[in-house]
């Protein structure tokens, strides 16, 4: 009775239960990535959406636009990785070589924040949809209130001028 119970499994389980072993592991791996990759998309397209909507008198508070808590954030235009991004693949955060050729015209901006000296966010955003002004330290959360303007690069996008 044994003998036919045995049977009836397969001679290697291993050939079996190895590709589901590592169909797991890749998603678990990926699904993190996945999901900071596209939260940064989604950030970038919520500000971009919230920017545009409101006028040129409005004032802009950055905590408002964030779901996480923070209380420094530090801007870094012009931003210069040096290595290549591979951490973002198949489109999940930029489309294509956007990124590269963002980096290499000079028109990324990082925007990085931190809760008691611990990064907890990193935001990618183009400087030329979004251009922050008198940003060269870092901000307070309560500090971190702009003024809307016009972009001067291309005239599309905004110019947030921290307000002193």
């Amino acid at each position: 009775m044994i003998r036919n119970a045995l049977s009836v499994l397969p001679t290697r389980p291993v050939v079996y239960l190895v590709p589901v072993i590592v169909v797991l592991v890749m998603t678990f791996y990926y699904w993190d990535i996945y999901t900071k990759c596209s939260s940064n998309k989604q950030f970038r397209s919520s500000l971009n959406e919230v920017l545009l909507s409101m006028g040129s008198a409005d004032q802009f508070r950055l905590p408002d636009i964030t779901r996480f808590a923070w209380d420094k954030v530090r801007i870094v235009k012009n931003f210069k990785p040096e290595r290549r991004n591979i951490e973002c693949p198949l489109g999940w955060n930029w489309p294509g070589d956007e990124r590269e050729s963002l980096v290499a015209s000079g028109l990324l901006t990082v925007l990085i924040f931190a809760e008691q000296g611990t990064i907890v966010a990193y935001h990618e955003l183009r400087s030329d949809e979004v251009d922050f002004r008198g940003t060269d330290a870092s901000i307070d959360s309560d500090a971190a209130v702009f003024s809307i303007g016009t972009n001067s690069v291309n005239n599309s996008g905004v110019t947030l001028t921290l307000n002193n």
